[in-house]
């Protein structure tokens, strides 16, 4: 190869990556196709920015608790009680509550310590708390057998607070 026929070459050790000459091929194929393979290996596996998925809003939070939760029952209903826990300044915040609930037949009931699933909620929007003190009744409590309670607190934008601890409540006869 003379001066004149070379217009550029770049040198990438013992072959040119890049020829121009006149009339012939310009490029040298084999060192492009292992740059291209290798810089799309390594874009693959560079971390990405952040977790993906669907995108959702971040859940608000309220730090307020029920504390020292009991269910009773009066006329028909359940009954729940408890004491809040909190900044005073965000008591008048609460707009509600969710209330989960789980029932086991008396003879399936959990050995004590055991997880006990909730296996659904009912959401209260009116008052539940007044002052330092919560209440809220539960309609539809009927079968026999073990059933526990468990109560986060709502406020403004859906914002819940912590779950209170687990009441436990048995229906032996209606």
């Amino acid at each position: 190869m003379s001066i004149g026929e070379a217009l550029v070459v770049v040198d990438m050790g013992r072959k040119p990556l890049y020829v121009a000459r006149k009339g012939g091929p310009g490029l040298n194929r084999r060192p492009v196709f292992f740059l291209a393979s290798f810089l799309a290996a390594l874009i693959a596996l560079l971390p990405a920015c952040g977790k993906k998925g669907p995108p959702f809003l971040t859940e608000s939070k309220l730090s307020l608790r029920v504390d020292q939760l009991k269910a009773e029952r009066e006329n028909g209903r359940i009954l729940l009680k408890g004491y809040v826990r909190g900044e005073d300044k965000i008591i008048s915040s609460v707009t509600g509550c969710r209330v989960y609930h789980a029932w086991y037949t008396m003879d399936n009931s959990p050995c004590e310590g055991c997880p006990i699933e909730m296996t659904g909620f009912e959401e209260i929007k009116e008052k539940v708390v007044s002052g330092d003190r919560f209440s809220c009744e539960i309609s539809g409590v009927e079968k026999k057998g073990i059933h526990f309670f468990e109560v986060r607190l709502m406020g403004k934008n859906g914002a819940l607070g912590p779950p209170s601890d687990k009441a436990k409540f048995t229906i032996v006869d209606r």
